[in-house]
């Protein structure tokens, strides 16, 4: 009978704690010290989150009230499962992620990690269930309810404090800009002049050469362009080689990423230019924070509302991002999902367009079933696809690999894509009014077997009425240069003459960082020819965040 009066409370308490931890504090810890990863913003998250822990809770008290009236051991055990559920995933969401991979969308080989981190979460829930059961023994019941209910009242104020501190530190109670980027205008060309940078991510120069240069039949596909197959990247990854390449600015850790992207949006000479000369913006590119002032700037931003599509999968997803951390190591595989889903929740406010994503299968579409219009003013298109970057998805033709395809495909699939939308342009008339750039932002290491800094990216060139063969030049070009060559085409200038005067050898900047930690960049020179690791050399000089 005493059991009877004693143990409801502790059971209640742990049941709060536990869902609280799994559905509340979870999912803000983890937006607050990402927050600009996710379009939405916490006025979004924490309502549903919130409708989440009360449903939850409300279950586990429901089914411990059944239990506390049936009494003895099957109650008694249901409270000491989830105590040690609780202590174990609490472990193991804060200590144990460190050899957990990175979240980047592509395809995770579990098996990469499954050395320290199965044997780690063995370890913890033997040995927590071994206290567990060590203490149940040494203690009275009584004694032992009194001990979770302390540590149920105690981490929940743990939980307080640290989302506190959490949400004052990284301004986390701040509404989001509702600006997104559309795809309005994304099939609309000019009968005067256009000037199109296509950029296909991560497609790899040394990868593109093996399968291009030699072959008639695919080099025919770029006829007109000159392939310039020397050519170095400003950083590693995506996320600072993009505004690189349309500004010519560097990043150095001097400032913060946001201010960095504000400072490319509203002073890039190459954006002032293109405007000067009658240029309409258009800028589809998902990766940049744009808000109501830098937004302006560009033809196809739009607004999106602040709810989502769908709040069951919202939640569902928040769940399994919670798994990924705080699941025990064999059940993480289970509680995968893109970070990027979450972009297809967003409700675009108004109708005939949709959100930009740079998914290569949606351009594919869009290419074979849309209808290219003409305007009168002059466009600038900056186009981001996925490319050839991790996971592989596709094959050559753009058919979905459900199990995953190969990098092989992948470039293969850009070949197409390139091929499409060049007979798009010509089939329109507007090919040779325009100028074509086609460019990844990077490199892919994984193409290589020695180490690599996927340092060596694709850059194709045509300019305005330009006919020639395919043509290769080995000439030794930086992303640096671009800018020049900007202006040289806006100029009236080809493809072929773009980089004259250029030294035939000489040392070319690059800047690389960890994608986990770019606040340490590392500079480095390329004496040699793009992609080969034995001439990439160190400076010595480090740039860390402030």
């Amino acid at each position: 009978m005493k059991e009877k009066k004693t143990g409801l409370k502790p059971a209640f308490l742990l049941s709060a704690a536990t869902c609280f931890m799994l559905f509340l504090y979870a999912p803000l810890e983890l937006y607050f010290t990402n927050k600009d990863e996710f379009w939405y913003d916490i006025w979004v998250l924490a309502p549903i989150m919130l409708c989440v822990f009360l449903v939850f809770t409300g279950i586990c008290i429901a089914g411990f009230g059944v239990l506390h009236k049936c009494g003895g051991k099957l109650f008694r055990a249901a409270v000491l499962f989830l105590f040690t559920l609780f202590v174990c995933s609490y472990v193991q969401g804060n200590y144990f992620i460190k050899y957990l991979p990175v979240f980047d969308g592509r395809a995770i080989d579990w098996s990469q990690y499954a050395g320290v981190g199965r044997t780690q979460s063995l370890i913890l829930w033997c040995v927590v269930t071994g206290a567990v059961f060590f203490l149940f023994k040494k203690l009275q019941i009584e004694r032992m309810y009194q001990v979770i209910q302390t540590v149920s009242i105690c981490m929940l104020l743990l939980f307080l404090v640290t989302l506190s501190t959490l949400c004052i530190t990284n301004q986390g109670l701040e509404s989001k800009t509702n600006i997104c980027v559309t795809t309005e205008h994304e099939m609309e060309l000019s009968k005067d002049r256009n000037f199109i940078i296509l950029l296909m991510d991560a497609l790899d120069g040394g990868a593109f050469s093996d399968m291009v240069v030699g072959n008639e039949e695919t080099e025919s596909i770029f006829d007109d362009f000159t392939y310039y197959d020397n050519t170095v990247s400003a950083y590693p990854h995506t996320t600072y080689n993009v505004p690189f390449l349309l500004s010519g600015m560097w990043f150095e850790n001097q400032t913060d990423g946001d201010a960095y992207f504000r400072e490319v949006v509203t002073e890039s000479p190459f954006f002032e230019s293109l405007e000067d000369r009658g240029y309409a913006l258009g800028l589809y590119e998902v990766d940049f924070d744009l808000d109501e002032s830098t937004g302006a700037r560009f033809e196809n931003v739009g607004e999106y509302t602040k709810r989502v599509s769908s709040y069951t999968d919202f939640a569902r997803w928040q769940i399994m991002l919670t798994g990924m951390k705080y699941a025990p190591f064999d059940l993480k595989r289970f509680s995968f999902v893109n970070p990027n889903a979450f972009e297809d929740l967003r409700v675009l406010k108004g109708s005939g367009n949709a959100f930009r994503d740079n998914n290569n299968r949606d351009f594919y579409d869009m290419l074979t079933q849309g209808k290219l219009q003409y305007r009168e003013d002059k466009s600038f298109k900056f186009i981001h696809l996925w490319g050839a970057h991790p996971p592989y998805e596709y094959d050559k033709d753009l058919n979905y690999l459900p199990e995953g395809g190969t990098l092989t495909q992948s470039v293969e699939a850009c070949i197409t894509l390139s091929d499409l939308y060049l007979e798009k342009l010509k089939n329109a008339n507007v090919y040779d009014n325009s100028v074509i750039i086609i460019i990844a932002d990077h490199g892919n290491g994984e193409y290589y077997e020695e180490d690599n800094m996927s340092q060596h990216p694709v850059l194709l060139i045509k300019g305005i009425n330009e006919r020639h063969k395919f043509r290769v030049d080995n000439s030794p070009i930086s992303f640096e240069d671009l800018q020049d060559a900007y202006v040289h085409l806006l100029d009236g200038g080809d493809g072929q003459t773009v980089f004259t005067g250029l030294p035939k050898e000489r040392s070319r900047r690059f800047m690389w960082y960890d994608i986990k930690d770019d606040t340490h960049i590392v500079e480095y020179e390329q004496t040699g020819r793009a992609g080969d690791m034995n001439t990439t050399v160190p400076t010595g000089r480090e740039f860390n965040a402030r």
